[in-house]
């Protein structure tokens, strides 16, 4: 109180004999530390004039407090202090009189830019004053100072602002211009007509690299890097990086810029926004900052909105017609001013906080939010799963985790088969939910709870996947194995900041996952065998022996886990409880898919198949099977004669389309045998594959039947074989592959090229038909290209695994 005070040229003093009695009405901050001051003898809450009144909290709040003041009750609620004090300088009077004036006071924002505020009601007008308690402060005052200058020079129609007078150094008094005004906390018209005057007389175009804003984030940006400050989110750091060497040579139009464009710095009054708080103005800013800011404050600090809602709202209230009004040169699009934007004010706002001790709880509403918008930015520059990883370890880089596993490189470098597992404290799995959930980059998200842990299936825009376990407790089966809390205390940070766990754990957790699961520890892990050396617990000398020489002790294993108290007694009984519980949801809630692919021998798609499996299975951690054109319940027809190892030998090594039957009776009794292996078989398999989350990938499906009955020697009328597939379950996902015929003969020589025609011909026609009438996705795809065949079938695969799980 007395250093706030001293900072007016008036001093608090002890002794009642000494300066002039007055009564102080304090109200505090949640520390403790004064927020707002006033003379206890006012009769209203002046210092709400400091208090942003916009939400039903906010309304609530400041409606309670003038009831009190209304009622006379303010002495009674709030804190009072008596006090004396006296005029430090007695050739100057102070802006205030303590004891006589209707005054308030707030003691400012916490940070480095601080400053004391006073408001002070006159009987014809108010006035606001800005005290600098420091060197920081202080040149902020003088911007803006400078800035009111240069806006008379301007002499807007469309807003007002108010007169300033430096009435001594580090005191700036400013006319309040909020009576009779309203809050609009919607950017709208007014606002637009704003940037319109301002964007219209002071625009001009410029080099990213000669723009002093710019050169100024390159130098922060580099401190920021260099600083030993956990705190900084590692991930961000790098999209700032990549974005900021991408703008250097672009030119863009910049403009005069409030700097803090927001609804808390203004208000409407005789329908024009009088526009108060200039200290962050500077002449020369990319245009557009200023609507951009009013959206993204609002959005975060108010309404606590994600990105992707407030991205929705820039563009509505922002549209690319409405940019183009504002003086522009160049080539940039409003999507690369908001990257502008995102990476000026992120690094100035960084910067700031680096010089916090400690950070309010806004700091990392806005820290999530940037990062979601900068990765939205820089999805063209950087794969989509490698800024959605960096993510992840940034919204955890203030909360308790261990990897798992976490291999010694940057997140975005984690090879595209590779998971991530997370050792996580269970109250912080639902909010990172949410976060990846509504992320920008996220296209849909699935997940699969188990007592112990949730895995979470991310799958992007750009068609990637990213599959993460959150893990609160370590289980196999039944039998907790380690302590996550234990693990996650001892976890340390890496080179690239990534909380690790602790290399002790490491070695346990990878014993006993072989272990338990009868496996022999992978040649990579080997060299930690020493690290058990050193330990003398039962189950260190256990886990010593498999890393050893391969000696698999599962059932010491198990036998050791369950002395431990985590698997004894009532513990034990929820464990196999859970553990029962678990296996009926992932039988009744995992669900996979049928997908077939189809073409003339020489299509490519043997070639196709295997990647998709790899992909499927390393990528998406699904299990595949393939069959190959039926389920198979029935053998093939000949195997009956030679068996099946024979009848598979000869069918592998004849020639397709060779049967000579053109018996009518013959071959319905053959097909008959096929379409009862095709619709009691399509029961085994759902129930066997599909229900247990299974990708089943057929290789010829019963489309061959309807287009190419030669080839299964069959000659019957299409218009029947067709309908059978009326009685069919419809797989998920229908590829029919094609080529030109020299293009097939190249790979393959089994057919002639008037066959490959006709075939293809057949297929284009049955698939487009299907296609129109069948809820179930077919798709013709002329593979020329692998990469491309590739990417498009994984991206619809990716796509439907995303919403049929």
């Amino acid at each position: 109180m007395k250093a706030i005070f001293k900072h007016l040229d008036i001093q608090l003093v002890d002794k009642k004999e000494e300066g002039t009695i007055v009564t102080l009405l304090v109200i505090n901050n949640p520390d403790g530390s004064p927020r707002w001051i006033c003379n206890a003898k006012s009769k209203e809450p002046l210092f709400l004039k400091f208090y942003l009144i916009e939400s039903m909290k906010s309304q609530l709040i400041a409606l309670t407090i003038k009831a009190i003041f209304f009622l006379g009750l303010q002495k009674v609620i709030f804190k009072t202090i008596k006090t004396n004090f006296k005029v430090l300088k007695e050739d100057s009077a102070p802006i205030i009189n303590i004891s006589k004036d209707n005054w308030a006071l707030f003691t400012g924002t916490v940070g480095p830019n601080n400053k004391i505020l006073i408001y002070k009601k006159g009987k014809n007008k108010s006035s606001f004053y800005k005290i600098a308690n420091s060197e920081k402060a202080l040149s902020l005052i003088k911007k803006e100072e400078k800035a009111i200058n240069e806006l008379e020079a301007i002499k807007p129609i469309t807003f007002t602002f108010p007169k300033a007078d430096r009435i001594r150094r580090k005191i700036l008094k400013l006319e309040d211009i909020s009576l009779f005004g309203t809050r609009t906390t919607r950017f709208g018209h007014l606002h637009q007509l704003v940037l319109d005057e301002m964007y219209t007389k002071t625009s001009k175009s410029i080099e990213a690299n000669a723009l002093p804003i710019f050169n100024s984030c390159l130098l922060k940006l580099h401190r920021l890097e260099e600083c030993n400050d956990m705190r900084i989110p590692k991930g961000m750091l790098k999209k700032l990086r990549i974005m900021l060497d991408a703008m250097r040579h672009k030119t863009i139009a910049v403009g005069f810029s409030h700097g803090d464009f927001t609804p808390w710095n203004m208000y409407v009054k005789n329908e024009k926004l009088a526009i108060y708080d200039w200290e962050l103005a500077t002449s020369l800013m990319p245009i557009g900052y200023d609507a951009f800011h009013y959206i993204i404050q609002q959005g975060v600090l108010v309404d606590k909105k994600p990105w992707k809602s407030i991205i929705k709202e820039i563009k509505s209230k922002v549209t690319q017609e409405q940019f183009l009004q504002w003086p522009r040169y160049g080539s940039l699009n409003i999507e690369e001013y908001l990257g502008f934007y995102l990476v000026i004010n992120a690094i100035s706002c960084l910067a700031l906080f680096a010089d916090q001790s400690k950070w309010h709880t806004q700091v990392h509403w806005l820290l999530n939010t940037w990062n979601e918008a900068l990765s939205e930015c820089a999805k063209e520059i950087k794969p989509q799963r490698g800024l959605m990883i960096w993510d992840l370890f940034d919204f955890f880089n203030e909360k308790e985790y261990a990897a798992i596993k976490f291999p010694e490189v940057a997140p975005d470098k984690l090879s595209e088969f590779s998971d991530i597992d997370l050792c996580v404290k269970r109250k912080d799995v639902k909010p990172i939910l949410n976060y990846l959930k509504h992320h920008p980059l996220t296209a849909h998200m699935n997940t699969y709870r188990k007592s112990f842990m949730v895995n979470v299936q991310v799958f992007l825009e750009d068609g990637s996947f990213l599959s993460i376990d959150f893990i609160w407790q370590f289980k196999r089966k039944s039998l907790t194995m380690l302590n996550a809390e234990r693990i996650i205390q001892k976890a340390y940070r890496n080179t690239f900041s990534i909380k690790q766990m602790g290399l002790l754990d490491k070695v346990r957790y990878i014993g006993l996952f072989h272990g338990l699961n009868n496996a022999s520890i992978p040649l990579e892990y080997k060299v930690y065998e020493q690290i058990l050396t050193k330990e003398e617990s039962r189950l260190d000398e256990i886990l010593y022996c498999n890393y050893l020489d391969d000696t698999i002790l599962k059932r010491d294993l198990i036998n050791c886990l369950k002395k431990e108290k985590e698997n004894k007694y009532l513990s034990k009984a929820l464990n196999i409880l859970n553990y029962c519980l678990d296996s009926l949801r992932q039988f009744f809630c995992s669900k996979g898919m049928v997908i077939t692919f189809s073409g003339v021998d020489g299509s490519g798609k043997s070639t196709v198949i295997d990647s998709i499996k790899r992909s499927i299975e390393k990528k998406m951690r699904k299990r595949v099977i393939v069959l190959r054109h039926r389920p198979s319940l029935l053998p093939i027809l000949s195997a009956w004669v030679k068996g099946k190892k024979r009848a598979r030998q000869d069918s592998m090594a004849s020639l397709p389309r060779q049967g000579k039957n053109s018996s009518r009776l013959g071959s319905l009794l053959r097909f008959f045998y096929y379409y009862v292996d095709y619709l009691f078989g399509q029961f085994y398999v759902y129930f066997k594959y599909v229900c247990r989350g299974y990708v089943v990938i057929y290789d010829r499906y019963y489309f061959d039947f309807i287009n190419d009955g030669r080839r299964s020697n069959i000659k019957l009328s299409k218009k029947l074989v067709k309908a059978g597939y009326t009685f069919l379950m419809k797989p998920d996902l229908n590829f029919f592959l094609y080529a030109k015929p020299k293009i097939i003969l190249r790979r393959k020589q089994e057919l002639d090229a008037p066959a490959i025609k006709m075939l293809t011909k057949r297929y284009l026609s049955l698939f487009k038909e299907l296609n129109s009438t069948s809820k179930k996705q077919y798709f013709s795809i002329e593979n020329n290209e692998l990469s491309q065949t590739l990417g498009f079938v994984m991206k619809e695969t990716s796509h439907k695994l995303g919403y049929i799980s």
